[in-house]
């Protein structure tokens, strides 16, 4: 089982029990899958970047949830069927991503080492000019 997650936008012209209600519905879709829901959050109404379906706003959700493919295929097949939900996007994530590791300690060098560059100027042996000579050249 992978772990995905979706975004959806509703339409920001229903009412907060209408919200709730499709809301509610994409949550029974995600259990009646036998999926796992980790996190939900409900960003609200947010400036949509451009506008969709003749809205500039849209009601903003978050879905985390940890399932099988039908799931997912379940899930945005209702998005489709809800005309209120005005656009979506469901990923899966990869590996890496699902767990923080811990940072790697970083090596240090020994204490008796030596820099192999000067630690003075920072230009090749051959350039001995001055600095008004760069400006001029």
């Amino acid at each position: 089982m992978s772990i995905y997650e979706s975004i959806f936008i509703i339409n920001p012209n229903l009412s907060d029990d209408e919200t709730n209600a499709i809301i509610k519905k994409m949550q029974d879709v995600v259990a009646k899958q036998g999926a796992e829901m980790l996190k939900f959050e409900d960003w609200g109404k947010k400036k949509l970047a451009y506008e969709i379906k003749k809205q500039k706003r849209g009601h903003y959700v978050f879905f985390q949830f940890k399932g099988a493919p039908a799931a997912v295929a379940e899930l945005e097949r209702t998005y489709k069927l809800t005309d209120t939900v005005i656009k979506f996007i469901t990923v899966r994530l990869e590996k890496e991503l699902r767990v923080k590791a811990p940072p790697k300690p970083k090596k240090e060098k020994p204490a008796g080492t030596v820099s192999s560059r000067p630690s003075g100027d920072h230009r090749s042996s051959g350039d001995h000019r001055s600095s008004s000579e760069h400006r001029s050249s």
